[in-house]
């Protein structure tokens, strides 16, 4: 598949996605804004968010959510689950801003890439070479990773849990900052 019929599926997916809700609220405008671009396209995302995640077997699809959040982390909120009724592992996470963008040749590729890289997506590169399209990855850094709860038994205290939300939130919002960085150098390095 060429770039721009990779393009036109990409984009049909996307508004579909909108309409349906299934896209971070925070991240729309800066995916709207690639996608308006002639050289690229978007095709995955995550504006970066807290969750708790309940973890009952290992393989990939033997967890669910139980709590999600892009925008602003509510203590109260997160200290309210009942952590006791899930019987697997109970992980708080912060995970950063990621985004996988099509470039039609390698330089524009790599024009993006160093827009990424100057606004603070360190963990970033083109990472799948085809001769009609170049993937590139953007990846912030900001993260963070704890198990809670075991079996319906808490391993941390509570002083404990509301020091690692007060971080999980700091992080989200220097997270929030390195997107909209990227957003902004994106505007002005293409004139949007």
């Amino acid at each position: 598949m060429g770039f721009e019929d990779g393009k036109r599926k990409a984009l049909k997916k996307f508004r579909k996605a909108l309409e349906n809700n299934e896209v971070d609220a925070p991240i729309i405008q800066l995916l709207k804004k690639i996608n308006s671009l002639e050289d690229f396209y978007t095709t995955s995302s995550c504006a970066g968010r807290v969750v708790l995640l309940h973890e009952f077997g290992s393989r990939k699809n033997e967890h669910e959510f139980i709590l999600k959040e892009h925008r602003k982390v509510n203590i109260e909120e997160f200290l309210n689950v009942n952590l006791k009724k899930f019987k697997g592992r109970v992980w708080l996470k912060q995970e950063p801003f990621i985004i996988h963008i099509v470039a039609r040749t390698l330089e524009k590729a790599i024009e993006m890439l160093n827009l990424g890289l100057m606004a603070g997506l360190k963990h970033s590169g083109v990472f799948v070479f085809k001769p009609e399209r170049y993937i590139l990855e953007l990846n912030g850094t900001q993260h963070l990773s704890a198990p809670i709860s075991e079996k319906g038994k808490m391993l941390v205290t509570k002083d404990y849990f509301i020091y690692l939300l007060k971080i999980a939130a700091e992080k989200l919002q220097k997270n929030a900052e390195t997107r909209k960085k990227f957003e902004n150098s994106i505007e002005k390095f293409f004139g949007i």
